[in-house]
């Protein structure tokens, strides 16, 4: 008896570990990229969380850099000012670049330690800051282009704004599995949202590289959602090192995604009108940066299309 029971015991022992090795094994461990604010000061105004920055090193290069995570732009982007002494330091990056198509050929990034796929990337001739050749050696990250959407396509992408961190996957985490999920649309590469704003469906670009805005819009749209008072205003290089001037105003209608009522925000426009084009290529209301989910982890599954907030 007392070996029968013995047995027994370590059938149901052998059957919960079994059990417990299943549930490890369907919650993904995701490896984790960290990443970083960079404050600006824009209009003499001090903004905290003005650019999403990325810790990246390309392959076969000994040094430190940075990249602005921009999902609104469509390819990764190398800034030719920038990068140019590291083309001059060393031939295995130089011969990746086809100067003629202004396009540099099976580049490989390390963002934190996870190493991406080789892709194509875009050389930005005569833009970004000139780095001195005698300062690339020092150990200071030395900001040299844009991340863009192009890095995770058929991926699960984790943003997790309260720990400042991000996460590639193949599959949906396990732990985000139960989260309700908003069906976007993909237009080259760019995600598009169905926000609800004054109880109709508008679409919104997400746009990581608009970290300091909720919403940007047209005039028009804005001043239909506003008091149509300007209170606030922001002017600099903020396009791709073009100046613009955006106009603030807030919202006094109800803004919603996902089935939850955001929090009271100012919606923008810029004076010179210069995004237009953007909104009728793409056929959108307007752009939606990072500061509505600033207290959030985003999940966005290029696979599926899906949208989930936790």
């Amino acid at each position: 008896m007392f070996i029968n029971m013995n047995i027994h015991k370590q059938r149901i022992s052998f059957i919960l570990l079994l059990l417990l090795c299943m549930s490890c094994s369907r919650k993904q461990s995701l490896n984790w990229i960290p990443f970083e604010w960079e404050g600006d000061t824009i209009s003499g105004r001090y903004v905290e969380k003005a650019y999403l920055n990325i810790p990246v090193k390309i392959k076969g290069l000994p040094h430190d850099f940075t990249m602005q995570f921009d999902l609104g732009t469509q390819k990764t982007v190398f800034y030719g000012n920038s990068i140019k002494p590291y083309l001059e330091e060393y031939v295995s990056l130089a011969s990746k670049l086809d100067s003629t198509k202004s396009i540099f050929d099976n580049v490989s990034l390390q963002m934190g330690s996870v190493m991406f796929p080789a892709i194509e990337m875009v050389y930005y001739k005569d833009f970004g800051d000139v780095i001195p050749k005698d300062s690339i050696h020092t150990k200071t990250p030395k900001h040299i282009g844009t991340i863009a959407p192009d890095m995770f396509r058929d991926k699960i992408l984790v943003i997790d704004y309260k720990l400042n961190r991000m996460a590639v996957a193949d599959n949906l985490p396990a732990e985000y599995e139960g989260l309700p999920a908003e069906k976007f649309e993909l237009k080259t590469g760019n995600i598009i949202l169905p926000f609800h704003i004054d109880g109709e469906t508008c679409k919104l670009m997400f746009d990581t590289g608009s970290s300091p805005f909720q919403l940007i819009t047209s005039k028009e749209r804005a001043l239909n959602i506003s008091d149509s008072v300007v209170i606030d205003s922001l002017s600099g290089p903020l396009w791709w090192g073009r100046e613009i001037t955006f106009y603030g105003l807030e919202v006094n209608k109800p803004i919603e995604f996902g089935g939850k009522v955001l929090k009271s925000s100012k919606v923008y426009y810029d004076k010179e009108m210069l995004w237009n084009g953007i909104y009728n290529s793409f056929d959108i209301w307007g752009i939606t940066g990072n500061a509505y989910f600033f207290d959030n982890v985003v999940i966005i599954d290029y696979k599926n299309k899906l949208f989930r907030i936790e």
